[in-house]
């Protein structure tokens, strides 16, 4: 087969380029620390180093979703802690009230310094973070959450509640709504007099408290009615029936005395007027509020010089248990706090570690390995210096070097 002249010189010419643009590739693929340039290079491995890019990426913005979590969770826990020590302290003024030789001038400063507590703990109620937002409205969080309307103190924001993404599939709560933090506080457990001739107090209010969780009935009103039945005789006698009449299980009897006690799960009921009779009173409906107005109606009862004995009990009573609803609801809160805290850390953990294998299995995968590549470089140059020589020699030939 006859080659021409102009074939030898092209030939040697593209073993010259390709070898130029080896040495080319193997330096960029130093340069760049890239073992993949294209995806010629290796479509499968340059398939599984995008997908492990994108884990990667991914992992980076749940571990900053877990930092934001952190420093919420984190704000909201110390502003509970000083929310915590300010109604103990109101608990202990609480307690001070009820010494029984305090004056007037002791019940106006014991009521003064309630309404500096009052005052700190609307601070931690309407506390906002580094952004400017309230801690404690939900999703209105431009909206100050707890306002005064001349009255009582009134929540403002909403039951929102949000959630980071601290890995592929879990969610953790960043934040509590003031509406089932602090609002979400029961009352005390109270009795109604429904008929004239009647008055209950609550006398034991743990016992009264376990009657009626189990008695008391949220979709039938007419079950929550008791009724007093007396009967006169050799003596009198009374008896304790449901709304509809009938006996408890077991019956509560005993002998009647006009205007005597008559103590029955923890409620003492006075009855009034000659047998036979019919007395009415119901287990009232429970009622929730917030620490504020708790404070609130105590500070007035502690104003008010003209205030009866019974009502100043029954407001201290009042004060007692809302204030203690309130410490658990903090410290419940205070509690799914640390257990948020303690997922997070996990999460965190996991990720993190995931993480490190994600990132050595990419660096196998796309990372040149310099000591190869180095390698062949060398090979490169040394055939880029053979087509050299070799083009070099064919440059020459001619047929008048054989005349």
């Amino acid at each position: 087969m006859r080659v021409s002249s102009m074939n030898l010189y092209q030939n040697s010419l593209n073993g010259v380029l390709n070898s130029q643009q080896q040495v080319e590739k193997m330096n960029e693929h130093l340069i760049t620390n890239k073992k993949l340039l294209t995806s010629a290079d290796g479509p499968s491995d340059m398939s599984k180093s995008m997908f492990l890019s994108t884990e990667i990426t991914l992992t980076e913005q749940h571990l900053k979703n877990g930092t934001l979590l952190e420093n919420a969770l984190n704000f909201e826990e110390s502003t509970l802690d000083g929310m915590m020590t300010a109604i103990q302290r109101a608990r202990v003024l609480g307690v001070q009230s009820g010494d029984g030789i305090n004056s007037e001038g002791e019940f106006n400063s014991l009521a003064e310094e309630l309404t500096q507590i009052r005052s700190q703990l609307v601070d931690f109620m309407n506390s906002q973070n580094a952004d400017g937002n309230y801690v404690f409205s939900g999703f209105q969080t431009q909206k100050k959450p707890y306002v005064y309307d001349g009255q009582y103190y009134q929540y403002q924001g909403d039951a929102g509640v949000n959630e980071l993404k601290v890995s592929s599939s879990v969610y953790i709560q960043s934040n509590d709504t003031g509406q089932e933090l602090f609002d979400n506080v029961f009352k005390r457990f109270v009795t109604n007099d429904v008929s004239a001739n009647i008055i209950t107090n609550i006398d034991d209010q743990r016992a009264y408290n376990s009657f009626f969780n189990q008695n008391y009935d949220p979709i039938t009103p007419a079950n929550n009615v008791f009724q007093v039945q007396t009967t006169a005789g050799g003596p009198d006698t009374y008896e304790i029936l449901d709304g509809s009449g009938a006996s408890l299980v077991p019956a509560v009897t005993g002998n009647y005395v006009d205007g005597e006690f008559i103590n029955f799960n923890g409620i003492q009921i006075t009855v009034t007027g000659a047998a036979p009779s019919t007395e009415q009173f119901e287990l009232a409906a429970p009622e929730k509020d917030n620490i504020l107005n708790i404070l609130t109606d105590f500070i007035t009862v502690l104003k008010d010089p003209s205030v009866s004995k019974a009502d100043f009990v029954d407001g201290q009573s009042d004060f007692f248990v809302g204030v203690d609803n309130a410490m658990e609801r903090v410290n419940t809160t205070l509690g799914s706090i640390g257990a948020r805290g303690n997922s997070l850390d996990s999460v965190r953990s996991a990720a993190s570690s995931m993480d490190v294998i994600n990132q050595k299995s990419r660096a196998s995968l796309s990372e040149v390995d310099f000591a190869e590549a180095v390698s062949n470089l060398q090979k490169a140059e040394l055939a880029l210096n053979t087509s050299y020589s070799s083009y070099s020699r064919i440059s020459q030939l001619s047929l008048f070097n054989y005349l």
